[in-house]
């Protein structure tokens, strides 16, 4: 099953490591070398200026527009999950 995390973008369920609220990359200096590291080997995909929540998964950080909170509804409607 998928997610759609806006932007058109959709990820399956099964990679979805954790869903981060942006402001971690202002408060957790572990989370800003993380970012850093894997921005430098480009793994980090969308806008971060626009970003409401951080979507972790194997091999990308993804920014998205859409509330972590706004996710966790999405993930926990079962008439909104595609396959």
């Amino acid at each position: 099953m998928y997610l759609h995390i806006g932007q058109d973008w959709m990820i399956p369920y099964d990679d979805i490591i954790a869903i981060f609220q942006r402001r971690m990359l202002d408060i957790s200096p572990e989370f800003r070398q993380l970012f850093s590291r894997w921005r430098s080997e480009g793994r980090v995909l969308g806008d971060g200026d626009e970003a409401k929540a951080i979507i972790l998964t194997d091999h990308t950080l993804l920014f998205t527009s859409i509330s972590c909170h706004t996710l966790l509804r999405r993930a926990e409607r079962p008439d909104y999950q595609f396959e």
